[in-house]
């Protein structure tokens, strides 16, 4: 009797291309960033990415009179390129037992894996963002989403904008007498996943939406400390408090806990303000990502174990290159009594 072996059925040129396209599908946050790929070929591993400061409205002025030149400023973020991978084992029993699809679960898996790291750089790039909205008087919904639409002080009417909610936030949106839910919008309509739409921004759900519980401070009564010193009321671990905080945090940062806990929504942009319908060095997009090495599938088998190794990876970078596209919504987690 034939037995069905690793190398019958893994093929890294097959499995490559099938984990790229599971990726594409189970993106949440990624698919609003704009894919730049300068960066592919080309030696170096950093890059600085220049954000451009609006000089402001043109003056009035007099006959006769000069007028003073406005410094052109610009801020700038730098990133290093970083290579995100998971592997995962097969055993040869796996495959021989004819239980499941191993191999169809370790693409699924991968694929999670990978786009769950893009999407949390992506929101993390988001939270960047100083263009803030506190809504912490309430819980989310229309009115609080107005409020933080009014940041954007567009000049054109309906620009496209996706807001991230939680799962949590869900029942809080659909009990909002004006959110309008997914099944009011014609078939091809609606944003992609989105569970519909409120103040004229589409909502989506992702895990990704941090639930703050802790904030930056200089003076906070809290200090992240190494993982080798023992945790107290007031030292704590970088993993016990970072998922809990937007701000990025490395030991010796001091934090408070947040007087309410809340959740910190992203409201994104996602088309251009001008009439063109790309954007250009003019006006660059919300959140952007570097591509250094798109999505490579390797296999490494172990004949003494009956084991094959699958590995993904991906080189890049995020940044937020348009500040200006991007407001972070603060909303209470829990109504207040």
């Amino acid at each position: 009797m034939s037995v069905t072996m690793m190398s019958d059925i893994i093929n890294p040129e097959v499995m490559g291309p099938a984990i790229d396209a599971k990726i594409d599908a189970l993106a949440k946050i990624t698919p609003y960033a704009k894919v730049d790929t300068t960066l592919v070929g080309v030696a170096g591993d950093t890059k600085t990415v220049p954000c451009w400061n609006y000089i402001g409205d043109a003056e009035e002025v007099a006959e006769g009179a000069e007028i003073t030149p406005t410094k052109l400023t610009a801020s700038s973020t730098q990133f290093t390129v970083k290579k995100a991978m998971k592997s995962v084992s097969i055993t040869q029993e796996a495959v021989n037992s004819g239980h499941g699809n191993p191999v169809g679960q370790a693409e699924m898996q991968l694929a999670k894996a990978v786009i769950g790291k893009v999407d949390s750089d992506c929101i993390t790039a988001a939270y960047t963002s100083n263009n803030v909205h506190d809504g912490t008087a309430g819980i989310i919904g229309y009115k609080g989403v107005v409020a933080a639409n009014g940041k954007f002080e567009d000049e054109e009417d309906e620009i496209e904008k996706v807001l991230f909610i939680h799962p949590n936030q869900e029942t809080q949106m659909l009990v909002d007498p004006d959110f309008l839910s997914a099944d009011k919008f014609t078939g091809g309509v609606a944003v992609k996943g989105a569970i519909g739409k409120v103040a004229g921004a589409w909502v989506k759900k992702s895990k990704k939406v941090v639930l703050v519980k802790y904030e930056k401070a200089a003076s906070g009564s809290i200090t992240i400390v190494a993982d080798s010193a023992n945790e107290t009321s007031t030292n704590k671990h970088l993993a016990t408090i970072q998922p809990y905080c937007i701000t990025a945090l490395k030991v010796g940062d001091k934090v408070n806990a947040a007087s309410a806990e809340y959740y910190a929504n992203p409201i994104i942009k996602i088309e251009p303000d001008s009439p063109e319908t790309e954007y250009t060095e003019d006006e660059l997009p919300a959140l952007t990502i570097f591509l250094k090495k798109d999505t490579t599938v390797d296999t490494e088998w172990f004949p003494k174990k009956q084991i094959t190794d699958i590995t993904a990876c991906k080189y890049y970078g995020v940044a937020l290159t348009n500040a200006a596209k991007v407001v972070v919504a603060k909303f209470l987690a829990v109504a207040a009594s």
